[in-house]
């Protein structure tokens, strides 16, 4: 794949910014706890990157289908650039309160709106769609690695040492290098002018996910999943590892890494397979890791509770490289863009609420209650309904082994 000169640049950015992401994803919880030693507080900054990119995600798909998905990628990653470095600056120099942090959260939101479709979209204009799930494979694989076990890794490190402040600045230098690789990469096409309006392409994109039953069902299980276990993770883990398990904080840089290393494996399972039952395959897989929330949340072993942390994020990285693979393989490019950001909305739809509950819930009942009791309801509930509800699984019984264009 890294044979392809495109594939290549865009491969190496988002590795390296992912990098960036991993040193965050660990760093900023840690810093708010610094700032205000407040779980809500922590769920609250969360929250306000999540709340924008989930109210404007459909005009970024809308938007990324009537310009170069390459320049909208490469606007996204300069303007994050630029914010992220302006409160690293203020954070280092001791300025950085949490009102600065909610809005410069909450503008960091607007751009993911941008990117996370237009990447979606992006490549399938660089790869054939033959080699999608190996492409899928690799950046994942590559990306899971920088950002979801070394980049945990050394935000653990950076927090316990020269401080949580210095992780804006290398996640800002981290957006740097992805924008400059997507300026290095050849332009990609425009897509044609839309006769319609933006509302009429975006309601469009809407019904398309209505009328197709793999997709509005996958992303609204996928929307409750993200609500309830997986966003408030950012909030809970650190909180786990270091009120009820009483770790250190390297330990919660160990404990994100974990989750990398299990799709670092759950990527290299997927290289070079696609099983025939892709549907059907993808939701047992989010599923039973969804379930492992249950054993993660009751254990009082910080190596048990680890390594499930490893196994709930191959399961997982496994159901994501399909699902992305599907989407590339079975929505025609022309409104790639636009289901994909009526994915990212429903799959992300309520994750602000529950990151914003995460800490107060937790405060309530526990952190081990608020962890394990929703993994187990959203589990069951996801294997119910795929035994039920039949035509999920249609494509899955297709005539013919090849993907095809809706």
């Amino acid at each position: 794949m890294l044979s392809n000169r495109e594939f290549a640049l865009w491969w190496a950015g988002q590795s390296v910014s992912q990098f960036g992401d991993g040193i965050l994803n660990v760093a900023l919880p840690l810093l708010v706890l610094a700032i205000t030693d407040n779980a809500t507080d922590m769920g609250l900054v969360v929250a306000a990157r999540l709340v924008p990119t989930v109210a404007f995600l459909l005009l970024g798909g809308a938007v990324s289908d009537r310009v170069s998905r390459r320049l909208a990628a490469l606007t996204s990653d300069a303007a994050r650039a630029v914010l992220t470095a302006v409160l690293g600056a203020l954070a280092v120099g001791g300025r950085l309160d949490l009102g600065e942090l909610l809005v410069g959260s909450f503008l960091f939101g607007l751009f993911d709106a941008l990117f996370f479709p237009a990447s979606t979209a992006l490549l399938p204009e660089i790869v054939a769609v033959s080699e999608l799930t190996a492409a899928n494979s690799v950046s994942r694989l590559w990306g899971t690695l920088a950002g979801g076990l070394i980049g945990p890794l050394a935000g653990g490190v950076i927090a316990s040492t020269i401080g949580s402040s210095w992780a804006l600045v290398v996640d800002a230098g981290t957006f740097v290098v992805s924008a400059l690789c997507l300026a290095a990469m050849r332009p990609t096409p425009t897509p044609s002018p839309s006769p319609h309006s933006m509302m009429s392409d975006i309601a469009e994109g809407l019904v398309y996910c209505r009328r197709t039953p793999w997709i509005i069902w996958t992303i609204s299980i996928a929307g409750l999943v993200n609500a309830l276990v997986f966003a408030p993770s950012a909030v809970l883990v650190p909180l786990y590892f270091r009120r009820v398990l009483h770790t250190s904080s390297w330990v919660v840089g160990l404990a994100f890494a974990a989750f990398g290393l299990g799709g670092v494996l759950g990527s290299l399972l997927m290289m070079g397979r696609q099983p025939r039952r892709r549907v059907r395959f993808m939701w047992l897989a989010w599923s039973v890791g969804t379930l492992l929330a249950v054993p993660f949340g009751l254990s009082h072993v910080v190596w048990l509770a680890v390594a499930l942390v490893v196994v709930m994020g191959a399961l997982l990285m496994l159901g994501n490289i399909l699902w992305q693979s599907l989407m590339q393989a079975e929505v025609s490019g022309e409104i790639l863009g636009r289901v994909s950001s009526v994915d990212w909305v429903v799959s992300l739809g309520l994750s602000p609420v529950g990151v914003a509950l995460a800490g107060l819930v937790a405060d309530r009942v526990g952190v081990r209650t608020t962890i394990a009791a929703p993994g187990a309801v959203v589990a069951v509930l996801g294997l119910v309904l795929l035994v039920a509800v039949r035509s999920i699984t249609a494509i899955d019984r297709r005539v013919g082994d090849g993907p095809s264009k809706a």
